[in-house]
């Protein structure tokens, strides 16, 4: 069944809500930085990451790493492993993907064995952040969404509860690809397409992490 006024509202309250750190760090400047809101992270971090500089492409990567563990004590150390690790073919090799400003297939940027990008959860956030109009990100916390009575496109991933890391796999891509445009229907059908992809699935993440997981799978099953 569609959703019902109150459970519009409950999602729609929740994608206003959203309040994951709006961080990002300036390694030119060895410096972190808080800003006012997501959406200037996400124009720092585009940039970096479109750049024809290796150098910010370098740091760009890093900072997708830096915000994903931003709520989290050994995100420092993952950081810097990439830092330490990744090389300038790795490099060059990412910039070649966004040629003409394409964004990637998953599989391509696990390809590239990036140090710390081998799973879902960080690579969706790369290409959350390269286009997060269109992308968005799918992680251990998105997929609580999947319950007994879910028949929607997460009821189809491929990740059991003793693995580490959702697997970039082709059926995993698959079930991702419809995932955001799953959310991309939800912003169509109920908001007049006045949220991006990324912000409903930051919805959902917001209701996951507030405790109301029940009436997120509940959204998402009649969405």
């Amino acid at each position: 069944m569609p959703l019902n006024q109150n459970q519009k509202n409950q999602l729609e309250t929740s994608i206003i809500q959203y309040s994951f750190p709006a961080v990002y760090y300036d390694f030119l400047n060895n410096d972190p930085v808080i800003t006012t809101n997501i959406q200037v992270v996400e124009e720092y971090i585009a940039t970096l990451l479109y750049s024809d500089k290796l150098i910010d492409v370098k740091h760009g990567l890093a900072n997708v790493l830096y915000w994903g563990y931003a709520q989290v004590g050994f995100g420092a150390t993952r950081v810097n492993r990439f830092i330490n690790l990744v090389t300038e073919n790795q490099m060059q090799g990412f910039q070649e993907l966004l040629f003409n400003s394409t964004v990637p297939n998953m599989a391509a940027i696990k390809d590239l064995h990036l140090p710390e990008f081998s799973g879902m959860s960080f690579v969706s956030k790369v290409m959350m952040f390269l286009d997060p109009t269109n992308y968005c990100v799918l992680d251990k916390q998105i997929s609580k969404l999947r319950n007994p009575e879910c028949i929607k496109a997460l009821s189809r991933l491929a990740f059991g509860p003793k693995e580490n890391l959702i697997r970039i796999s082709y059926n995993n891509q698959n079930v991702y690809n419809n995932w955001r445009e799953e959310c991309r229907a939800i912003s169509a059908k109920y908001y007049q397409n006045a949220h991006r992809v990324t912000d409903v699935e930051r919805g959902f993440f917001t209701l996951i992490q507030t405790d109301n997981l029940a009436a997120a799978q509940e959204i998402y099953n009649d969405a």
